[in-house]
């Protein structure tokens, strides 16, 4: 503390210790008044509720271009690109000629065409398949729709949990820590 600071909180303890109230809430203000105001450090705030889990960190994102050479390597294209515009023209006439004597616009649409016939064909064949699953599935589960067979099943079932119960009994029976029986 600072001698002035000192000086006040002597004064602040006299006040207390005399009963002078409203001299020791002066003082007292005085006090709180010298205090060099503390300020918590970045982030203070989210680290306390998170540590009390009522609030969720998010984690910290870095910039994909804080760094200045990637910077320059993302530049690097655009100024390629820039400096190519005065011969732009003449590229893309001569790649519209190429692809003209390549492909005329007939063959472009019996290509279109060809390839959505290709396609109803593939899509028809799989549903036809899906259509026959679907009948042998029916065709096994029609019996089993019928009072009959579902008497038959639950029969089935009560004799297997029977002898699963026993099967068990005999396994946990005869179960030990070793091995061979000793001689």
């Amino acid at each position: 503390m600072r001698p002035s600071d000192e000086e006040i909180l002597n004064r602040w303890l006299a006040a207390e210790e005399d009963g002078r109230d409203d001299a020791a809430e002066t003082a007292l203000a005085a006090l709180f008044e010298a205090l060099p105001p503390v300020a918590p450090p970045a982030e203070f705030a989210d680290r306390v509720l998170a540590r009390a889990g009522l609030a969720v960190p998010v984690p910290r994102r870095r910039s994909v271009f804080a760094a200045r050479w990637l910077r320059a390597v993302a530049m690097l294209p655009l100024l390629i690109i820039g400096l190519s515009l005065p011969w732009l023209s003449e590229v893309l006439q001569s790649l519209a000629s190429f692809a003209s004597a390549l492909w005329s616009p007939g063959d472009l649409v019996r290509l279109g065409t060809g390839s959505l016939i290709a396609i109803s064909q593939a899509l028809v064949a799989v549903l036809a398949l899906w259509d026959w699953l679907l009948r042998i599935g029916r065709t096994l589960a029609a019996p089993f729709a019928t009072p009959a067979v579902a008497l038959i099943m639950t029969g089935c079932l009560l004799v297997s949990l029977v002898a699963f119960h026993f099967l068990r009994n005999l396994m946990t029976r005869d179960r030990s820590w070793t091995h061979v029986e000793s001689v």
